[in-house]
C-alpha cells in the first residue's frame, strides 16, 4: 500500500473511532480516544559514503562520494485508543522532507601515460530526501490532574526516497595532465525498511477536550541502497525528534467532571 493511501486510512480511522466511542455510552467505564497532531524537528543528521570503480584507457579509475545532512521539520498525525485507563494502542503517520549535501572525488587514468592518475573533486548541495513512517505502538499512560504522561514504543514501517549522485563525467585538454568535472546526474532510490520507535509525551489539558503536548521520540531502521554502477551503502532512517502539538480527547461512558485541573 502506498504511504498516501495508508495516511488516508489512518485519517478515516481517527475520525470514525471517536464517533464509535460516543455510541458506546452504555459502557460502565469511560473509553477515551485521543487525536494527536505534532510538529517535530529531527536533530539527527544523516551521513554515509559510497565508492565505485570504472575502467578508462586500460586502467582502473575510482570515485568516492560522501553525503551529509537530513535534519529538518516533520509532521505527525495519529491517535491513541485507551483499552484501560493505563494501557492503550497508538497509531501515527509521520512525514518529513530534508536535504543533504554531497562531496565527491574522481580519480581517472591519464590517456597517454600509465600510472599517472589525475584527480578532481566537487560538491553538490540540496539533494532531496523524503521519509514517511507508519508507527504501531503500545502506550502506557499516567494522569495527574491536568497532566498526562504517555510512554510508548513499537514497530515503525518506513517509506524513503533518497537522491544520490549517479553519473559523473570529466573533461580534459592536451597535454591531459589536469582533469575537470564536466557534468553530473542524480538518481532517486526508494527503500521501505522496518524498524522501531520509542518515546514519551507530556500533555497539559487546557480543557477536557483540548490539550497541548511536548514529545520526544527516537526511531530507527537501516536503509540499504545500491546504484546500478555503485557499491552498496547503508544508513539509518528516523532519528531523534523533539516537538509538540495538540491533543484532542474524546470520551464515552459516565460523564466525567469538566474541570481539567482536578
Amino acid at each position: 500500500m502506498r504511504p498516501v493511501g495508508i495516511a488516508l486510512v489512518f485519517a478515516s480511522f481517527f475520525l470514525v473511532t471517536p464517533a464509535m466511542s460516543v455510541a458506546q455510552s452504555s459502557s460502565t467505564a469511560a473509553t477515551k480516544f485521543r487525536v494527536l497532531v505534532n510538529v517535530n524537528y529531527n536533530v539527527t543528521s544523516r551521513a554515509f559514503d559510497e565508492s565505485s570503480t570504472f575502467t578508462a584507457f586500460l586502467e582502473d579509475g575510482s570515485t568516492a562520494r560522501s553525503y551529509d545532512g537530513g535534519t529538518g521539520l516533520g509532521f505527525e498525525l495519529g491517535g491513541i485508543y485507551s483499552i484501560t485507563p493505563a494501557f492503550g494502542i497508538l497509531g501515527s503517520f509521520e512525514f518529513q522532507s530534508a536535504e543533504h549535501d554531497a562531496s565527491f572525488d574522481v580519480t581517472t587514468p591519464h590517456p597517454l601515460f600509465f600510472n599517472q592518475p589525475r584527480t578532481t573533486s566537487d560538491e553538490i548541495t540540496a539533494l532531496e530526501y523524503s521519509e514517511q513512517a507508519l508507527n504501531v505502538d503500545a502506550v502506557y499512560t499516567l494522569t495527574s490532574g491536568a497532566f498526562t504522561v504517555d510512554v510508548f514504543g513499537g514497530v515503525t514501517f518506513f517509506f524513503t526516497e533518497t537522491e544520490l549522485i549517479d553519473e559523473i563525467t570529466t573533461s580534459s585538454a592536451y597535454p591531459f595532465d589536469d582533469v575537470a568535472i564536466a557534468s553530473t546526474s542524480t538518481v532517486k532510490l526508494k527503500e521501505s525498511p522496518i524498524g522501531f520507535n520509542v518515546g514519551a509525551a507530556l500533555t497539559y489539558r487546557i480543557t477536557p477536550v483540548i490539550g497541548v503536548s511536548f514529545q520526544a521520540k527516537f526511531s530507527q531502521a537501516t536503509i540499504n541502497l545500491k546504484r546500478e554502477a555503485g557499491e552498496p551503502m547503508d544508513f539509518n532512517a528516523g532519528g531523534f525528534r523533539i516537538g509538540g502539538g495538540l491533543r484532542l480527547t474524546f470520551s464515552a461512558g459516565p460523564k466525567e467532571e469538566t474541570d481539567p485541573h482536578r
